[in-house]
């Protein structure tokens, strides 16, 4: 027998998974773009009937300002100061307009309590039609009643309360002093109201606490005020009280006995000085008189006395004339001895004048003392009486600054008193309403366009996500670079699908001879020719990994392309166990490879021949015991011999390679052996496995055939095989069938 040694196949290698590129993802997205599109749609339909159903919602919004400077009405100082517009201080403006006190408000003006579309149990009272509630069918329009108890009503207040808050959005704008009130309704007219009530509500509020902060202030400020100007009164009247009663009057320090004090201290302190000075002239004069009259011109008392000074005039003018007279006359003339004696009378009487000086001198320093021991005297006596009322003073005076700070802090509550009066009916806001909010006219919810433009996004997103993800999933075999890289060889062939309608598929290669299908088949018929051109194969078995792998299709098409050539062939049903090659060619099985194998029956009696072409047909037979042992016996090598010497070529259709021994027995008594592998369906991990065991077993490997090719399929892929080929030349080959 006769062999081919064919190449072993590539070894397994687990290659790192090359990824994605951009032409992979355009593929997948080509692949699965119906995928996608009925995600997509469904998506988009789901959400624009979401849309449509749902209530419009309106928004209206009004910007109020919080002032940083105030208008000031009266230049008195306000009990209540201005706002610091800081971020604390916006943020707690925007906090009191959430607040329940305003919405409060906003509930009592607008009657938000008695609407709907705030107090559910309104409309349940209404008794709005409803097509499942046959009371509503016939229903009368109800006054709604608020619960009576306290308890219920404050709970159905909260409930209102939290809905309003809901549908109002308070905002402050970044680096501005700006608070947006943004209100949502149902109703457009209802949300404008809402938002520029708020805002109305909010300055007000702002007004309102000023004033009653004010109006408190000027309360307490009237009854403070009384307060003082009680005590005032008694603090005056305890310090006149005192004063009379220790008889301390011209203030503070104004008691009799004090002035007289002081006045005669002062006097005093005069009479002690001008004794002094008596007693110096006195001691001068005197010297003066001792000295005979010498330097008398040194003493300011003699200087001063008119007298004396004549007198010292007339002594000069005698003096003069007696010069000339003696320059004249001698010392004996009558003239000389005239002057002479007159000069001596005038020196008599100025000594008699100093002497007079100075007797008054020592009269008026006798008096001076007497005048300073009297006024010492009369000290004495007052600094005695002073000393008692010194205590007194001390007391006065505490009461008296007692007095007057009461007085000035009277004074001051006073005059604020008056402030604050005046201002209890001038108030002024620290915000104003810079926007008011007009009626809208779009709703603001549902954002129709935007949901589906959104939804429409999202379709895509999720279809391309899940495409992504299926591709990902799938690990069955797709191209001939897989198969490759798990070490199946070289692909021969691209089977495509059968389409059109067919008694038996296997028919297409007689009656569409110029199909894709039969021109697969032709490659598969070149490829086998060409593994040894001097000694090709002869017996050539097909086998595949799991069932259903198109096996029996490709080997009756491949005998039957081999007989249109001219060449003698026969065909084996090697599969025991589900024979299905007589049904492919509408033939008998009733006896066949196993009666042949087992004895029961000659070989030329159990060969059929094809009813559409020349191809010679071993059907499996039935009553096979065990396959596997029948398979490996001697009877079927030497079958196979028999059938080599005399037929060009023998095809063994056998079943599946694991986990059966049946295809691996005839595997080794074949020359080539072809893997058929199903496109899109048998996973890349089985047809590991299998080539794992063809390996271990090191049987004739030629090569895979991949089987049931979806060709337009197949070219989305993008793979550059020649099963790529067919699919953009299958005009080229005729019908896709």
């Amino acid at each position: 027998m006769a062999t081919i040694a064919a190449a072993p196949p590539a070894p397994l290698v687990d290659r790192p998974d090359p990824g994605l590129d951009l032409g992979a993802l355009i593929g997948i997205l080509r692949r699965r773009w119906q995928l996608i599109g009925a995600i997509t749609l469904s998506v988009v339909l789901l959400a624009t009937l979401t849309v449509y159903q749902l209530t419009p919602r309106y928004a209206a919004m009004s910007a109020v300002a919080v002032q940083t400077q105030k208008t000031q009405v009266v230049d008195i100082q306000d009990v209540v100061s201005d706002m610091a517009p800081d971020t604390a201080t916006m943020e707690t403006q925007a906090s009191i307009l959430r607040s329940s006190a305003l919405m409060g408000k906003l509930i009592d003006r607008l009657k938000l309590d008695q609407d709907p579309e705030f107090n559910p149990a309104v409309e349940a009272a209404q008794g709005n039609f409803d097509l499942l509630k046959p009371a509503s069918w016939f229903g009368e329009r109800q006054q709604y009643k608020a619960p009576v108890e306290p308890l219920a009503r404050a709970r159905e207040r909260t409930r209102i309360t939290q809905r309003v808050r809901k549908a109002i959005e308070i905002s402050v704008v970044p680096r501005s002093y700006v608070v947006e009130i943004r209100a949502i309704s149902e109703d457009p007219e209802k949300a404008a109201s809402m938002a520029n009530s708020l805002a109305d509500l909010y300055i007000s509020d702002q007004i309102e606490a000023k004033y009653e902060a004010t109006r408190r202030a000027s309360g307490w400020l009237e009854e403070r005020v009384a307060e003082l100007r009680d005590q005032a009164v008694a603090a005056d009247r305890a310090v006149e009280l005192y004063r009379i009663q220790y008889g301390l009057v011209g203030g503070v320090s104004g008691g009799v006995d004090s002035q007289q004090l002081s006045e005669i201290n002062s006097q005093l302190i005069l009479a002690r000085s001008e004794r002094a000075a008596k007693e110096a002239q006195l001691s001068q004069v005197r010297q003066l008189v001792a000295g005979g009259g010498a330097n008398i011109e040194t003493s300011g008392a003699i200087i001063d006395s008119p007298l004396i000074q004549r007198l010292r005039e007339q002594e000069s003018e005698v003096v003069r004339k007696l010069a000339e007279l003696q320059a004249t006359y001698g010392e004996r003339h009558p003239r000389i001895i005239n002057a002479t004696a007159e000069l001596r009378d005038l020196r008599s009487k100025i000594g008699d004048e100093v002497r007079k000086i100075a007797a008054s001198t020592a009269n008026e320093v006798s008096v001076a003392r007497a005048r300073e021991g009297a006024l010492s005297s009369s000290l004495s006596g007052l600094r005695g009486r002073v000393g008692a009322s010194g205590q007194a003073e001390v007391r006065l005076r505490e009461l008296q600054r007692e007095a007057d700070s009461t007085k000035t802090l009277y004074e001051t509550f006073l005059n604020r008193y008056k402030e604050t009066r005046e201002q209890v009916d001038v108030q002024t806001a620290d915000a104003r309403i810079i926007a008011p909010a007009d009626v809208p006219v779009n709703a603001a919810y549902p954002r129709k366009t935007l949901t589906v433009g959104l939804a429409l996004l999202v379709g895509l997103i999720a279809g391309a996500a899940l495409a992504f993800a299926l591709e990902k999933l799938d690990n069955t075999v797709r191209g001939a670079d897989l198969v490759e890289r798990i070490g199946g060889g070289s692909v021969l062939t691209f089977v495509p699908i059968v389409s059109g309608k067919y008694e038996n598929p296997e028919d297409v290669i007689i009656e569409r001879p110029q199909s894709m299908v039969a021109e697969s088949i032709r490659t598969l018929q070149g490829a086998l020719s060409l593994i040894d051109v001097d000694d090709p194969p002869k017996v050539i078995m097909l086998t595949s990994s799991v069932p259903a792998e198109g096996k029996t299709f490709i080997s009756t098409s491949l005998a039957r392309v081999f007989a249109q050539s001219g060449k003698k062939v026969i065909l084996v049903d090697a599969d025991m166990r589900h024979p299905r090659l007589h049904k492919a060619l509408e033939l008998s099985n009733e006896a066949g490879l196993v009666q042949v194998l087992s004895g029961k029956g000659q070989l030329a009696d159990v060969i059929r021949k094809d009813p559409k072409t020349e191809v010679q047909v071993l059907t499996a037979g039935v009553g096979a015991p065990n396959p596997a042992d029948l398979l490996r016996s001697q009877r079927m090598e030497q079958l196979l011999g028999l059938l080599r010497e005399h037929y060009d070529l023998v095809i063994v259709d056998t079943p599946p390679f694991v986990p059966m021994t049946d295809s691996q027995n005839v595997a080794r008594l074949v020359d080539a052996m072809l893997l058929v592998v199903r496109w899109g369906e048998t996973p890349a991990q089985v047809v590991t496995n299998t080539l794992r065991q063809v390996r271990k077993l090191g049987v004739p490997f030629t090569g895979t055939v991949l089987s049931q090719v979806d060709m337009d399929r197949h070219a989305q892929y993008g793979y550059g095989d020649y099963g790529y080929h067919y699919s953009k030349y299958g005009a080229y080959y005729g019908a896709k069938a």
